[in-house]
């Protein structure tokens, strides 16, 4: 599915995911911790925080899992090679 304008996409998280997992002691990161990183770097719209429908999460923490959830897509960043994952989170090579 597309990306509506304005919203942040996994592609626009993927620099700053390597960046954050980089400074990890042993590279690796739970999601949970990720995605409050992520929090803290990107700026969010309405959107991204709006709470999903039957669910715990809001659109930005499932767009953070979706990384493992679309692995053998092109451009993801576990497909691609820069980030592997773990129980509970992810680690770099």
């Amino acid at each position: 599915m597309a990306k509506k304008p304005g919203r942040v996409g996994e592609a626009d998280i993927g620099p700053d995911v390597i960046a954050i997992i980089d400074t990890q002691p042993g590279r690796q990161i739970t999601t949970t911790r990720l995605i409050a990183e992520l929090r803290n770097r990107i700026p969010l719209n309405a959107e991204d925080e709006e709470q999903l429908d039957g669910r715990n999460d809001d659109r930005f923490s499932q767009i953070v899992r979706n990384i493992k959830s679309h692995r053998n897509q092109p451009g993801n960043l576990i497909h691609d090679g820069h980030l592997i994952a773990i129980p509970g989170g992810f680690r770099r090579p």
